[in-house]
């Protein structure tokens, strides 16, 4: 049975599209020779009726019903009418049977005078199916009304007769052109599927089904047990492979096969790598929260594109470790900066004491006290974030470190920010640009640097200003780009993650500069972010 099954492809569609042909020709044949045949008997019926009516209407039938004696122009008529219609015979007749005219066989005549109760009695016009003489006729039947003046009467009836037999024979002749039209495109059908198999056969390399679905099993469990992430589509997009590993690295539904890799990955930078002309190597992107190593190869045939297999690798571990790290190390400085900060203070405190000066030590405890509270009231009143009053708070001791004046301007205000924006995309952009505003600052007279917040309407809007050297003209074009920097050589990598964070968090960064009159830097975050990439 295996082997009756594993025919070769070409025979599997020769044989399946005969079968189909063999059952819709049937089905069409039969459906159009019905509705053909009622067509011819309805076409038959209404040029009897119409013909009968039309011969009772005639001025010379008129005449002669009217005078009461038949004429030979009738039987002329009725002969001329007869040939023009094809109709087998023409009877006119009296109410009592009397022929006035005729055309065809006598034995045609041998009607029943039920045939005609209708028409002479009621006036009607009618068609009947009957046998005579072993035939089936088909008869239109139409009354003659004479007209006398004063009143109208039914003197006779017209009856127009089709032999059956002729319009099943009309019947056979279409029904033969249809079953020769439906045994050209049998035919025609019969070539395509064996072209169609042909082109099929030359698609697979010569390989047959069950070869083809073997192929695809062991393929499927190389792919499967990959770790690595692995996704191929075709050169109109459509997903044709994707392993478990890349579903999970890029967070993709369990069934994308056949789908547009455009409506899969949302990353426009993502596609317009994956889809360039020529291959990547190691090639690294930022794809939502993971950092990904991306290698592709196109795949041509004939010199032309056909494909193209990419891989993934993440790196998001690493850089998680590495985030970790400069978190750590980013708390460890202003931790120190903090303790350094209150350890001189506690020195000052120590040495007014030991000096007799009291009051001048309690003015300085109370002070440091006034501070304190009105910056914590500040963060646990309008800056309600803990992730900003922690970055906050470390800056404040630095500064006071740096002997900075570093304040929060009035009207900042900030509810808990929402769950996509993360601690470590905070410190990557308020901490460089923070730090920035000191460095600007910290050769100055008048060191100010001040911080606003605020989450009206749809927005997170940070706002860092100093009143540093400011920028040289023309700088702010390239301020973000790896590498530019006006501090000296290998600098210029903060503000270029900076932007990279923004970007990630569907935001927006620009900067306002005069030179010898500080910088301003305004962050834009959306609160809600529909498609991240």
């Amino acid at each position: 049975m295996e082997k009756l099954l594993r025919v070769s492809l070409q025979i599997k569609i020769l044989g399946l599209v005969i079968v189909l042909l063999l059952l819709v020709l049937s089905l069409v044949t039969f459906m159009v020779a019905y509705m053909e045949s009622n067509e011819d008997v309805e076409n038959a019926e209404n040029l009897a009726l119409q013909t009968a009516q039309t011969l009772s209407y005639m001025p010379v039938v008129q005449d002669s019903f009217l005078s009461n004696r038949p004429t030979d122009e009738m039987n002329h008529i009725a002969d001329q009418i007869r040939d023009q219609v094809d109709a087998s015979a023409i009877k006119i007749a009296n109410r009592t049977g009397d022929i006035y005219g005729y055309s065809g066989q006598e034995s045609t005549f041998s009607a029943s005078r039920e045939d005609y109760y209708r028409a002479l009695v009621f006036g009607s016009n009618y068609v009947i199916h009957t046998q005579e003489d072993h035939h089936k006729i088909l008869k239109g039947i139409s009354p003659i009304i004479v007209d006398y003046g004063d009143y109208r009467q039914v003197e006779g009836s017209v009856s127009v007769e089709f032999q059956m037999e002729s319009i099943h024979n009309e019947i056979a002749a279409d029904i033969k052109k249809i079953i020769m039209a439906s045994g050209a495109v049998f035919l025609f059908g019969i070539a395509g599927s064996f072209l169609l198999s042909k082109s099929i056969r030359k698609d697979t390399l010569g390989l047959e089904p069950f070869e083809i679905s073997a192929l695809y099993r062991e393929r499927n469990a190389v792919l499967q047990s990959v770790k690595e992430g692995m996704i191929a589509f075709d050169h109109y997009g459509t997903i044709t492979m994707i392993n478990l590993s890349a579903r999970e690295l890029l967070d993709l539904p369990r069934i994308v096969e056949g789908q547009n890799v455009y409506n899969v990955i949302s990353s426009p930078k993502l596609l317009d790598l994956v889809n360039a002309d020529k291959g990547l190597v190691n090639k690294e992107l930022q794809y939502k929260d993971k950092t990904v190593i991306i290698n592709s190869n196109p795949i041509t045939e004939d010199g032309k594109r056909t494909g193209t297999v990419v891989s993934f690798r993440d790196k998001t571990e690493i850089k998680k470790m590495i985030d970790a790290i400069s978190e750590v190390r980013q708390y460890s400085e202003d931790l120190r900066a903090q303790a350094h900060e209150f350890t001189s203070k506690l020195y000052v405190i120590l040495g007014l004491i030991q000096l007799g000066k009291y009051e001048e030590a309690i003015q300085l405890i109370q002070e440091e006290a006034h501070t304190q509270e009105k910056v914590t009231e500040m963060f646990f009143k309008d800056i309600r974030d803990e992730k900003i009053q922690a970055i906050l708070l470390g800056k404040f001791a630095k500064a006071s470190e740096k002997k900075i004046n570093f304040t929060i301007e009035d009207g900042s205000s900030l509810d808990p920010l929402p769950e996509h924006i993360h601690l470590s995309p905070l410190i990557v952009m308020l901490g460089n640009l923070i730090n920035n505003a000191f460095e600007a600052v910290s050769d100055q007279k008048n060191k100010d640097v001040s911080f606003f917040v605020t989450d009206l309407g749809n927005d997170i809007v940070f706002e860092i200003a100093d009143r540093g050297k400011g920028l040289k003209e023309g700088m702010e074009q390239h301020i973000f780009q790896k590498g530019i920097s006006s501090k000296g050589d290998n600098r210029g990598y903060g503000l270029a993650n900076v932007r990279e964070e923004v970007d990630m968090l569907k935001g927006s960064i620009e900067i306002s500069s005069r030179e010898h009159e500080g910088t301003i830097f305004t962050i834009i975050l959306p609160k809600s972010v529909c498609s991240k990439s």
